[in-house]
């Protein structure tokens, strides 16, 4: 990539996995990069996600698989459990795989560790942006400055789109979901290097252990509000506290800075405006259900970078070209997944779980590729 932009300065607001990789990209395209990001630190853990696609291509050219490959979980199995914890069905690792082709399951966490270990420019924590006038902006600690470039990679809840575009565009998809770790030895061997999830009507709780002893936990509920409870915590005790299995032990340690957020997508006509531009959850959140939002994330950096590379002019309108058909595409697969992975009947379930043991036939497999796995290739160009 041409290094033509030396004078340049670009702000990048959000320090996940869109705006670390849209660092990592331009400041090896010669911009002046300054990044920043409203929590106080380094966002770690997550929930695990499988990682393929676009974003396996983009991890490859920066040189970051064989870090990425230290970070795989030794998950064997996806399986779906009772409420004391007996076995329904499973789908093993390998018929998974069989589907996604190079699919590395990792916590996302460990993902944006991997890009910011590679990225130079500093990260300014505890800061975000409060007025955006083009390329002149003020910070929230009250300092300002003149950018060439403003990235909005700031996630769903996007400062920056809410202080460009407006606060319209997020798309509420009826549920909420949390995701924590705990250190629990015991758990951790119960549960084991297995993806184990017990799932009723409009409710899933799903387990897997991860290193040093940890089980991460992941618990996605049918909600009317897109409100969050100013209580996530007890919230989460009072809609699954009924349930069986491990639950119990999960609720009296869950911790009180859990993760809780409403599951959303995010739908824009336009992704850019004067020398602001968005990337990622920020301009296309394809939700939880849809899955690849980091994959996505990272080849929308790329392809962003890749555009400028080729003149500023024109450059959004190019990038948001080639990026959006696949967003959209994501965006209807997940849309049409509620209803596996947040079955409201017992017979979705069953169904589901069907499908899970029949995942060693060749001919499931095709038919779990073609509806399980959204359409997000062609957005690169040849490396």
């Amino acid at each position: 990539m041409p290094k033509s932009n030396a004078q340049q300065r670009a702000l990048i607001v959000g320090a996940g996995i869109a705006g670390l990789t849209t660092a990592w990209w331009l400041e090896r395209a010669g911009w002046d990069v300054r990044v920043v990001e409203k929590a106080p630190s380094f966002r770690e853990g997550g929930y695990m996600i499988d990682f393929f696609g676009p974003g396996h291509e983009v991890a490859r050219r920066m040189g970051l698989l064989p870090a990425l490959e230290r970070w795989r979980a030794p998950i064997s199995s996806v399986t779906s459990v009772d409420s004391r914890g007996r076995r329904r069905s499973e789908i093993s690792t390998a018929a998974y795989e069989a589907v996604a082709d190079g699919v590395i399951s990792l916590l996302r966490g460990d993902l944006a560790s991997v890009i910011r270990d590679d990225v130079r420019a500093p990260v300014r924590y505890g800061t975000t942006v409060s007025a955006v006038d083009d390329g002149l902006v003020t910070f929230s600690d009250g300092t300002s400055g003149e950018f060439d470039l403003v990235v909005g990679a700031d996630g769903v809840h996007s400062r920056v789109r809410e202080l460009v575009f407006g606060p319209s565009f997020v798309r509420y998809l009826g549920h909420h979901v949390a995701a924590f770790s705990v250190r629990d030895a015991a758990l951790s061997e119960r549960i084991g290097y297995r993806y184990q999830m017990l799932t009723v009507p409009h409710r899933m709780i799903g387990c897997y252990a991860v290193r040093d002893g940890a089980t991460a936990a992941l618990m996605l509920c049918r909600a009317p509000s897109a409100e969050v409870p100013a209580d996530p915590a007890a919230a989460l005790r009072t809609r699954f506290g009924d349930l069986g299995w491990v639950t119990p032990s999960l609720l009296s340690v869950v911790p009180q800075d859990v993760y809780y957020d409403e599951v959303s997508q995010v739908d824009m006509p336009v992704w850019h405006r004067g020398k602001v531009v968005l990337v990622g959850d920020a301009c296309g959140a394809v939700s939880l259900f849809a899955g690849h939002g980091a994959s996505l994330a990272m080849a929308g950096a790329c392809v962003l970078a890749e555009e400028l590379s080729s003149g500023f002019d024109g450059a959004f309108v190019r990038y948001q070209a080639r990026m959006k058909p696949a967003v959209e595409r994501t965006q209807e697969f997940g849309r049409r997944f509620i209803g596996w992975m947040a079955p409201s009947s017992a017979w979705r379930i069953s169904v589901r779980d069907l499908v899970f043991r029949l995942s060693g036939l060749p001919v499931v497999r095709r038919l779990v590729r073609g509806s399980l796995v959204p359409d997000v290739d062609g957005v690169l160009t040849p490396a």
